[in-house]
C-alpha cells in the first residue's frame, strides 16, 4: 500500500531501487505523507458535503425546514385558538404538484438547476406568506392591551406630529402618489430578489434570503403580540378627513379589533395583507433586500434608492407611527445577524437527518 502511494507521486526505474527508497524513507515522517493528510484533511468537508447533496438534492434546506415548521405552528394555532384558517389547506395541494414536477426535473434534466431552485422558491414563497399571514392574525387574537398611547409618546419625544406631518402631506397629491407607488413594491420586491437570486443560481444567497425574511417576520409577529397597537389612523385620526391620504389603516384597526373582541373566526385571503402596525415590516425589508442585492452593484443601488422612499413611505401610506418604522429597521437588522448562524444550524441540521436516514436505509438492506 505505502509503495503503492510512493509510485503515485515519486518515479521508481526497477523494484530493487523501489525496495531501497522505501526502506530509506519513513513514510509516516516524510513530506508526502504530511501532504497527503493535509490534503484529505481540506477534502474531506467538501466530499461529505456533496455525499448529503447526493442524498438531499434540495437548495433550500434551511428554508425549508423553516417553512415546514411554520406551516405547522400555523395549523396547531388555528386549531387551539379555534379560528378557521381555509387558506392554510392550500398550502398541501400547493405541495403536490410542484413535487412531482421537482421530481421530474431531477430525473429528467439534472442539470436543470434553475428550473428546481425556482420549484422549490415558489413553495416557500406560497407556505411562507399563507403561514405567516395566518400567524399574525392569530397573534392578534392573543388581546394583549393596546399599547397606542405609548407609540404616540415616543413620536412626540422624537419632536414628530403624526396628524400634523400627515394633514400637511394630504395637500401634497403628487408626493403622496409616489411614496403609495413605493409603498406597493413591498411583495413586487421580495419576489424580484428571489427571482434574481434563482436566476443568478445562487442558491446559498437564496437561501439566506428567506431565513433573514422569515427571522424578521417572526420578530415582527411576536412583537405585534407583545406591543399590540391599532395605529395612528384609527387613534388619531379616526374622525379627519382627507382628500388624498389612504385611510386604509381604519379597516385594518377593525379587523384587529374584532379578532381581540373574538367577533372574527375565519382567516381569509385578505390576511395576506397582514396586519401588523409595530414594528413595519415595510422597513425591515427596505433593509433586508439591499443587503441581500448587494453583490451586485447596479441591483444594490437601484433597490437602495427605491427601498429609501419606501422607508419614508411606511408613515404616511402604511398606518405605522414614526416609532413603528424604527423598530421595523431594529427588526431587519436583528434578522439579518441572526440569519447567518441561523441558516448554518438547520443546515447542519438536515445534514444530521440525511445522515440518520441512510444510516437507516443502509441497516435494513444488510
Amino acid at each position: 500500500m505505502r509503495l503503492g502511494l510512493l509510485h503515485m507521486f515519486i518515479p521508481l526505474e526497477d523494484d530493487g531501487a523501489a525496495a531501497a527508497h522505501s526502506a530509506a524513507i519513513d513514510l509516516k515522517a516524510s513530506p508526502t505523507r504530511a501532504a497527503l493528510d493535509t490534503w484529505a484533511a481540506a477534502v474531506a468537508p467538501a466530499l461529505a458535503a456533496r455525499r448529503i447533496a447526493a442524498a438531499c438534492p434540495l437548495a433550500l434546506r434551511a428554508t425549508l425546514l423553516l417553512a415546514a415548521g411554520i406551516y405547522l405552528l400555523a395549523l396547531g394555532g388555528s386549531i387551539v385558538t379555534g379560528i378557521s384558517a381555509p387558506l392554510l389547506d392550500g398550502v398541501p395541494l400547493c405541495l403536490g404538484p410542484l413535487a412531482f414536477f421537482w421530481a421530474y426535473c431531477l430525473i429528467a434534466f439534472p442539470r436543470a438547476v434553475r428550473t428546481r431552485l425556482f420549484i422549490e422558491a415558489v413553495f416557500v414563497v406560497v407556505t411562507l406568506g399563507i403561514g405567516l399571514a395566518c400567524l399574525s392574525y392569530l397573534g392578534a387574537a392573543a388581546a394583549f392591551p393596546l399599547r397606542d398611547g405609548q407609540m404616540i409618546w415616543v413620536d412626540r419625544h422624537l419632536g414628530l406630529d403624526w396628524l400634523a406631518i400627515m394633514v400637511s402631506l394630504d395637500h401634497r397629491p403628487i408626493a403622496l402618489d409616489v411614496l403609495d407607488g413605493a409603498y406597493a413594491t413591498f411583495t413586487f420586491q421580495l419576489l424580484v430578489t428571489a427571482f434574481v437570486l434563482v436566476l443568478a443560481k445562487r442558491r446559498r444567497d437564496l437561501d439566506r434570503f428567506f431565513v433573514t425574511f422569515v427571522c424578521a417576520s417572526l420578530l415582527a409577529e411576536v412583537a405585534s403580540v407583545i406591543v399590540p397597537t391599532l395605529g395612528p389612523m384609527s387613534v388619531l385620526a379616526a374622525n379627519e378627513e382627507f382628500a388624498h391620504l389612504h385611510t386604509l389603516g381604519r379597516t385594518t384597526a377593525d379587523i384587529v379589533l374584532r379578532l381581540r373582541e373574538g367577533l372574527l373566526r375565519e382567516i381569509h385571503l385578505d390576511a395576506v395583507n397582514g396586519i401588523i402596525c409595530f414594528p413595519s415590516l415595510h422597513a425591515a425589508v427596505a433593509v433586508i433586500v439591499p443587503f441581500t442585492l448587494r453583490w451586485n452593484k447596479p441591483l444594490f443601488c437601484a433597490v437602495v434608492g427605491l427601498d429609501s422612499v419606501m422607508f419614508l413611505s411606511a408613515v404616511p401610506s402604511g398606518n405605522h407611527y414614526f416609532a413603528d418604522v424604527f423598530g421595523g429597521v431594529t427588526v431587519g437588522a436583528v434578522a439579518i445577524a441572526a440569519s447567518g448562524p441561523l441558516q448554518a444550524s438547520l443546515a447542519r441540521l438536515m445534514r444530521r437527518m440525511v445522515s440518520s436516514a441512510r444510516d437507516v436505509r443502509w441497516a435494513k438492506a444488510a
